[in-house]
């Protein structure tokens, strides 16, 4: 193979250049040299430090440079990159690399500081715009893509900061500045502007946590995070979103008007995430929820998320025609025992018979009462709530057809169908269960009368009623009571499953 020895020659000479360079400061004083453009290709060492790993990189540089006996500085022309095959963090469980990328050093200054004290990484400083490429970074929490930055560096390499604005392929844009410090630590804040749909799909295509469920509508929000390395690999995290008029849907629930502050923090194998003051105008998964308010904060460890504990100062809401309270106080829910209580002040009878889907309900009166709930990975579960109706009373119509249906073609259940049809009560009570399988239970007592039932004699009813809760929500949200967005997405999971339902009224089960 034949050899280009003018090729040769100037590799050779080049490398003497940059070893004469790192000599000669230490064989003799007071001498200078300039060199208005030279063309630098090498190799660079591979890096091994404090987790971190730097591989394969290779210098294509034209720098015009200028040493001293006390210092060398070069200042990087046009088109001078730095190839680098491999980038990685390492020490952390879930590692962080980085491949090919691509790091153009225009307008860039090197110095390096012969005369100073300490190691070449405190001897070497740079300054200048850069502009780095990375074809694919691959991280758990990151879906792989590749990614651009362009900023500004400026420092010594032990203490360097870089400044700039971070983009995924997908579209996210991020401001980012990174504080390198001498003892290994790394500082690293984030922050960026998410406004509509657009910008909320190109999360969802750079985050592999993001909710496949959330779509937005409209609104924005400020997020910001704040990420400190130490020198040992341990993280810590300080997160902070600013909503301002969220909507949209997540999951088959539909929320607008979201706004206030959310902020997380990891630390260790714990988080917390607490509001000074979140509130939505409503929150609708088949049965609007409105006014909500909550300021709190949820502490859990990171493998165990439903085993926390939640703190409530103030979480409220409007729920038809009275209110929803958590009373504040510390719920701890380790192990699945803990329960939130909920209570429920002046619920509209009248309202609850206008959403429910069915004809021929009806009834007045105000009900009052305390569910508590629980969570686990199963679900949602309540056991042994009880509601009850404020005095006087009220009036309580049901359908007729159904009732028959339910309890029978005796004798003595046709009185207690007619009975139901215009039931006055001054007792009206009952506990609530609801199973993780989404089945609510009703133990319900009556006491009153039916003005045109035997005279008017006083009747004590006790009556157990099961409602389907995922079934009866699915039947509201079909009808178009929540949104349109939720409508069709019932409807395409129905489809899916092959239990497609038309939306409309039904009769009480």
């Amino acid at each position: 193979m034949p050899v280009n020895r003018n090729a040769t020659l100037s590799r050779m000479m080049r490398r003497a250049l940059m070893t004469g360079l790192l000599l000669c400061p230490l064989m003799a004083a007071g001498w200078s040299l300039v060199v208005e453009q030279g063309d630098i290709g090498m190799a660079l060492p591979d890096i091994h430090t404090a987790g971190w790993e730097v591989t394969g990189s290779k210098a294509d540089v034209q720098p015009s440079i200028t040493a001293s006996g006390d210092s060398a500085v070069f200042d990087f022309n046009p088109a001078s990159v730095v190839v680098t095959e491999r980038l990685a963090y390492t020490g952390s469980e879930q590692p962080l690399l980085l491949q090919d990328l691509r790091t153009n050093l225009s307008d860039v200054t090197l110095t390096i500081d012969y005369g100073a004290s300490g190691t070449w990484a405190e001897r070497i400083a740079v300054k200048g715009k850069v502009k780095v490429e990375a074809n694919r970074i691959t991280h758990p929490r990151l879906v792989p893509q590749a990614w651009s930055f362009r900023g500004n560096v400026a420092g010594h390499l032990a203490n360097l900061r870089i400044q700039g604005t971070l983009v995924s392929n997908a579209g996210v844009e991020a401001d980012l500045d990174v504080q390198l410090s001498p003892d290994g630590a790394v500082s690293i804040s984030v922050g960026s502007v998410i406004e509509g749909p657009d910008d909320v799909r190109a999360l969802a295509a750079t985050f592999t946590g993001w909710p496949e469920l959330l779509s937005v509508d409209s609104g924005s929000a400020r997020v910001s995070a704040e990420l400190h390395l130490g020198p040992k690999g341990g993280l810590a995290v300080d997160g902070a979103a600013t909503l301002d008029e969220v909507n949209g849907v997540f999951n088959r629930t539909a929320f607008t008007g979201l706004t206030g502050e959310v902020l997380a923090t990891l630390e260790g194998d714990r988080m917390t995430a607490r509001s000074t003051g979140l509130t939505a105008e409503q929150v609708n998964p088949g049965i609007p929820v409105s006014a909500v308010h909550f300021t709190g904060s949820y502490t859990a460890p990171i493998s165990k998320k439903l085993a926390g504990k939640l703190a409530v100062q103030q979480a409220n809401a409007q729920f038809l025609g009275g209110s929803l309270r958590i009373p504040p106080g510390t719920y701890d829910l380790a192990g699945g025992a803990g329960r939130i209580p909920v209570e429920l002040q002046d619920i509209s009878l009248a309202r609850l018979m206008e959403v429910y889907p069915a004809e021929g309900l009806g009834g007045s009166g105000l009900l009052s009462g305390l569910i508590p709930i629980s969570f686990s990975s199963d679900g949602v579960q309540v056991e042994q709530g009880r509601v009850s109706a404020e005095s006087p009373g009220g009036r309580l119509q049901l359908p007729a057809d159904k009732l028959q249906g339910m309890l029978g073609g005796n004798q003595a259940m046709d009185v207690v169908v007619k009975a139901l049809q215009n039931f006055h009560y001054s007792v009206l009570s009952s506990t609530i269960d609801y199973d993780d399988t989404g089945k609510l239970t009703l133990d319900l007592r009556l006491e009153g009368n039916n003005p045109e039932v035997r005279g008017g004699q006083p009747v004590v009813l006790n009556v157990n009623l099961e409602e389907d809760i995922p079934a009866l929500l699915t039947s509201l949200q079909l009808s178009g009571s929540v949104n349109e967005a939720v409508t069709e997405r019932v409807r395409k999971l129905l489809q899916g499953s092959g239990q497609e339902q038309k939306p409309g009224k039904e009769a009480v089960p």
